[in-house]
């Protein structure tokens, strides 16, 4: 007999009804979150029968909730075969690492010259959990609040067209296995930066902060190029 397919945990917990929203968008945020967090891996297929009974809800709004999720860059939607979490090749990876070097430097540059203290102490808390979490040995934690560390530098860089774009880009970096290509010792180094990095925001040292953020996301750009099996790497 097969096994049962595995279900993604806490689910139906998290469907907290918002009659501000319509049900399809509802549904769509939660898949968001729930794909950005890993639950639904890169490829995998969502199964429309299967959600709308975890969710009480008919399949009308999920194919709604499946076509939102398609325009906002997490599913792929094929003909008579479903809907599956969009995979990221490698290729793409390293041309979205390629752009995120150019634009973490601009953003904290930006963000060294328009920081105001409430900013610079939610960069010195979430730093202070992240280095928590590596203490701890907390991955799953440490990866999210080093994204959050990010998501503030462009926050602070009060550049809205900038932030769109890098939202837009963190979306397939998120569906990316990084953790899975990184060296040993190499989270400790990230952090490093991290601190370095906050050192020169706080300092209002424009100049420094956007060579610590380049040089920060180059470093993993490397590391993801340097330990690609040989028949993967681009020509």
């Amino acid at each position: 007999m097969a096994a049962p397919r595995k279900q993604s945990p806490g689910l139906e917990k998290d469907f907290v009804d918002d009659l501000n929203l319509p049900v399809s968008a509802r549904i769509a945020n939660l898949l968001e979150r729930a794909i950005l967090e890993g639950r639904y891996p890169p490829g995998q297929r969502l199964r429309e029968v299967e959600l709308a009974e975890r969710l009480g809800v008919s399949r009308t709004p999920l194919r709604e909730a499946f076509y939102t999720l398609e325009t906002r860059g997490l599913l792929q939607i094929q003909p008579r075969r479903g809907a599956f979490v969009k995979s990221v090749t490698v290729e793409e990876m390293e041309e979205l690492l390629t752009v995120r070097v150019a634009l973490d430097g601009l953003a904290a540059g930006l963000a060294a010259e328009k920081a105001d203290a409430a900013d610079i102490e939610e960069l010195k808390r979430v730093h202070e959990a992240q280095r928590a979490a590596f203490r701890q040995g907390d991955d799953s934690a440490f990866h999210a609040l080093g994204q959050e560390f990010h998501n503030l530098i462009y926050a602070t860089a009060g550049n809205p067209k900038l932030n769109s774009i890098y939202r837009s880009l963190s979306v397939d970096l998120a569906l990316y296995p990084v953790a899975d290509i990184l060296l040993p010792g190499e989270t400790e180094k990230s952090l490093e930066d991290h601190g370095e990095l906050l050192a020169a925001i706080d300092a209002r040292d424009s100049s420094k902060a956007h060579d610590i953020a380049e040089r920060h996301i180059g470093r993993i750009k490397a590391h993801l190029k340097a330990n690609l099996p040989a028949e993967a790497k681009p020509g």
